[in-house]
């Protein structure tokens, strides 16, 4: 699953591949520039560095042996303002090994080193009207690659749909983890709720519609170990949609623990 990133690298992470207006001043104008803050946040034990990379309610979710520990930003930002400073220097930052961007989100795979040992992050994204900002991580230290994740994540996606196509809200809940927050962006503005509540709006629809109508026109899926990321997009009477996801093995299966959804055009 690695891939080379060089050129067609440089060229994901260019302005232009977000194909929108561009970023305030001061502000991360690509994918990327989040990324890197955050690297160097963690690099320099800088608070302010992590909320400029950060969307305020992100949390950071990491899995270890089974057990998933979250961290939100106050959590984080307090333990760096309190962290000692490096004997030495902390390493590289975070490469990116791949990226998958469009106009309001994008998601990402980071690879770095801790304690002597590889780490794997899966990072979301959104364009908000101060720019790019990460909206939620996922990662885990020396996580196996195997064609089994990439099949658990798929069959999310898979369930997913067919939750769409008849409002099942039951099955919508089988797809995602009970803390995991149903995101967008609106007019710039970050939008989000909860799991149970978005299980209630399909109740809702399926008062008025038997089901979704759409077509879907492509997909990408991403996994390592117990944690993953995909992105689907389709085409429905509304107009063209993308949802991106960060996924994760829990002991009931695979789940997203988080879903960025928006419409990319008319």
């Amino acid at each position: 699953m690695r891939l080379i990133r060089t050129v067609l690298m440089a060229a994901a992470l260019s302005p232009a591949a977000t194909h929108g207006a561009p970023a305030p001043a001061g502000a991360n104008a690509t994918p990327a520039d989040a990324v890197r803050l955050y690297g160097e946040a963690i690099a320099e034990r800088d608070p302010a560095k992590l909320a400029r990379a950060f969307q305020p309610s992100a949390i950071a979710y990491e899995v270890d042996g089974g057990t998933v520990a979250a961290t939100y930003q106050a959590q984080w930002k307090a333990r760096l303002a309190k962290a000692p400073e490096p004997p030495e220097p902390s390493g590289p930052p975070p490469a990116i090994e791949r990226i998958d961007a469009g106009a309001t989100t994008a998601l990402a795979r980071l690879r770095s080193v801790r304690d002597g040992r590889p780490l794997v992050n899966y990072v979301l994204l959104a364009r908000l009207a101060g720019g790019w900002r990460i909206v939620g991580t996922l990662r885990q230290a020396d996580p196996a690659e195997s064609p089994a994740s990439a099949a658990g994540v798929a069959g999310v996606v898979d369930d997913k749909f067919e939750a769409d196509r008849g409002w099942d809200e039951a099955r919508l809940g089988q797809t995602l983890d009970p803390r995991a927050l149903v995101m967008s962006v609106e007019d710039g503005e970050f939008v989000a709720a909860s799991a149970v509540e978005w299980r209630a709006r399909y109740v809702d629809r399926r008062r008025t519609s038997p089901g979704a109508r759409f077509k879907v026109t492509s997909r990408l899926v991403d996994a390592q170990g117990d944690i993953g990321m995909a992105r689907w997009s389709f085409r429905t009477d509304s107009g063209e949609w993308t949802d991106r996801a960060l996924m994760l093995r829990t002991a009931s299966g695979w789940r997203m623990a988080a879903l960025l959804f928006v419409r990319e055009a008319p």
